[in-house]
């Protein structure tokens, strides 16, 4: 017990020296004449447990002082003691932060050390009291905070940092265990502790596994006599005291917190214990939640048979390296890659076999690729890749070298059976074949289905494939598109009507209806000059389908389908390169959006789709429909008008479909014109 006895008399702090020192043989006691050098000593020393504050002093009174006490940051306890006996002063001194106050009477040197052991008794219970108050705080906020986290590692950095300053330790480490008994993941804080001595068995990590194994709270005070310090020799510079509490999940042990080391070289308490538990049962349900959050989110990313990315998911990197290509002059390849006559293998061998091969194949796109390569189920027996600084002449190596290994390989079918299956593959590169998303994946669509054409088994680069394309309307289109003046629109709609017999006429007849609608409509000028030169051109990238698929009368297959779909993307492909037609290539590109976001080429819904877009849906739709087509006869225009409203909210904007069934209404010349 340490005393600052603050007495300007000196038979006075000699009397009562004796009599504490007679109380308590072991007490120190440290004396001041004033209060400036009561307050250097405090200043100084941060040991002592009670000052007796003398109020009638030199140059300050104990008033004076007891404030001056109470603005430092070490706070001890005071007794004020004075000779008057004034009850204004005992008032003051009580009310400014006093524990008690004693008048010098003759019993004083008695009441004294019974005052002291008081007062030094609820300073203690204060002092506990308001750790204890603050800790439960801190616990608190660390586990909300720890509970607001979605992911497991971010959790545990958060945790691993907050309870080193919760219980007051040099280091933590949090590790989790598989059901084998694998320590499967590993946070720390604090020491150099490399999670890579973890990732073995739990039985590797020696005392650290105490908790784990006995499911409850450990604490080691002497590490270096426990029997697995031996199994530990990386922890024996930084172990000094040790407490590990068991994390749990559903009932089950799951891993442990640990903690090294009490910064104030003092053993761990049962309220540290009691306290590093209550926030281990906290930790357990945030790491399920965590993990359960997790695994959600990964699902919604990835394909539930191959493990891959999904679609939606390749969309999302394919913008972001986009994105970072464009800011840094960087290049990148896409390739799309297609099982050839994989539909026979699901025929001849039954689905399950099918799926079996796509996870094989999945495994093999994995292992043979780059770390930063990323691949995608695009769907089907397709597949993406995305080749991040790699140009044409990577993009065609790396996808050779896919080729050659995926026909190396045998796959497995039952039976000791195994087939053998090749791969065609269209590659495109940013920023020599496309600069857009739409425009790259359909340049990477086009060199895919040119190598299918080509006879399988081989890779196409875009800048190839309109070579190999059974038309030679794409030279001659993209010439007309060149041309700096607008007067060859007729040209252009003539190289794309001369694709099919079924669509000759159509863009002049879409145009015509258009025309009349937008006045209709009063669209400004700019807009009915937009949608003009859209409705010629809304056709322009079927000049890329072979007219043999436009002329088919039965269905068309996955495939064929994907290829028509492709078309906007390749009008863009195509228009970008004369820079007057850049205004009417959202009416172009969205045309084939649906309302309720089901359409295509990115699945745009209600306004988000571009108005004129909107408006050319309408009336490329309803002329598509009165019009006869190789796989059925056209439609009346009553019956036309039905659809038309069959389908309003759906896939047309309702407003624009009302409005144009009410603009063919009010003509009929118009209906009969369009038929």
């Amino acid at each position: 017990m340490h005393i600052l006895l603050v007495e300007d008399n000196v038979d006075q702090r000699e009397l009562t020296i004796d009599a504490l020192v007679e109380k308590k043989p072991g007490m120190r006691v440290t004396e001041a004449d004033n209060g400036s050098a009561a307050l250097e000593i405090l200043e100084q020393v941060d040991d002592i447990d009670v000052v007796i504050l003398d109020y009638s002093l030199p140059g300050m009174n104990g008033l004076e002082v007891l404030y001056e006490i109470n603005q430092g940051e070490t706070k001890p306890p005071v007794i004020m003691v004075t000779g008057q006996g004034d009850e204004a002063i005992a008032v003051e001194a009580m009310k400014n932060g006093a524990q008690d106050y004693i008048v010098k009477i003759s019993n004083y040197h008695e009441a004294l050390p019974v005052s002291i052991e008081r007062v030094i008794r609820q300073d203690r219970m204060r002092r506990e009291l308001e750790e204890a108050s603050l800790r439960g705080r801190r616990l608190y906020e660390l586990s909300f905070a720890v509970a607001k986290e979605r992911r497991v590692d971010a959790l545990s950095r958060h945790l691993a940092k907050g309870v080193t300053k919760l219980i007051g330790v040099e280091h933590s480490i949090l590790y989790l265990v598989n059901a084998d008994g694998t320590v499967v993941f590993v946070s720390a804080h604090g020491a150099d502790i490399y999670p890579s001595r973890f990732m073995d068995s739990v039985e590797g990590i020696g005392m650290l596994a105490a908790a784990y194994s006995a499911k409850q709270p450990v604490v080691v005070e002497e590490p270096q006599f426990h029997p697995q310090w031996p199994a530990t020799p990386w922890l024996h510079a930084h172990a000094r005291n040790l407490l590990c509490v068991p994390l749990t999940m559903q009932g089950e042990v799951e891993g442990a917190l640990c903690l090294l080391n009490k910064r104030n070289l003092q053993a761990f308490t049962q309220e540290e214990i009691n306290t590093v538990s209550t926030l281990a049962v906290h930790v357990g349900v945030a790491i399920d939640n965590a993990r359960f959050l997790e695994k959600k989110e990964q699902q919604a990313v990835t394909d539930s048979l191959t493990g891959l990315y999904n679609h939606m998911e390749f969309q999302r990197h394919l913008a972001e390296e986009l994105e970072r290509s464009h800011r840094y002059g960087s290049e990148f390849s896409l390739l799309m890659l297609d099982l050839d006559h994989f539909k026979m293998v699901n025929d001849s061998y039954g689905h399950q076999v099918g799926d079996s091969i796509l996870k094989e194949m999945a495994h093999h796109l994995r292992g043979q690729l780059r770390t930063v390569d990323k691949v995608f189920r695009y769907g089907g027996e397709e597949f993406a890749v995305i080749l991040p600084e790699t140009g044409q002449s990577g993009a065609k190596v790396i996808a050779e070298e896919l080729r050659r290994r995926i026909t190396a390989c045998s796959y497995d079918i039952g039976a000791d059976q195994a087939v053998k299956i090749t791969v065609s593959i269209g590659a495109a590169s940013f920023p020599h074949d496309a600069e857009q998303r739409e425009e790259l994946v359909g340049a990477a669509d086009q060199a895919l289905f040119s190598a299918k054409r080509a006879g399988r088994n081989r890779i196409v680069i875009y800048s190839e494939a309109l070579g190999l394309l059974a038309v030679d309307s794409p030279l001659q289109l993209q010439a007309l598109l060149r041309d700096p003046h607008i007067n060859m629109l007729k040209e252009l709609v003539a190289v794309i009507d001369a694709k099919s017999p079924y669509i000759k006429g159509h863009s002049e007849a879409v145009s015509d209806c258009a025309m009349r609608f937008a006045e209709a409509l009063r669209l400004g000028e700019q807009d009915k000059r937009n949608l003009r030169y859209a409705s010629l051109l809304h056709n322009i990238g079927i000049v890329g389908i072979p007219g043999k698929l436009l002329d088919k009368q039965g269905p068309l297959t996955s495939e064929e389908r994907k290829l028509i779909n492709s078309h906007p993307g390749l009008a863009q492909v195509l228009i970008r390169q004369t820079e007057q037609l850049t205004a009417v290539l959202p009416t172009i590109l969205y045309h084939h959006e649906r309302y309720d976001g089901h359409g295509y080429p990115n699945g745009l819904k209600g306004e988000e789709i571009p108005y004129l877009a909107r408006v050319l849906s309408v009336i490329d739709a309803y002329n598509a429909m009165i019009s006869p087509r190789a796989y059925r006869p056209g439609l009346s225009g009553r019956q036309a008008i039905e659809e038309l409203r069959r389908h309003a909210g759906a896939q047309f904007d309702p407003h624009i479909t009302a409005a144009f069934i009410a603009f063919l209404q009010q003509n009929d010349s118009t209906v009969s014109d369009i038929a």
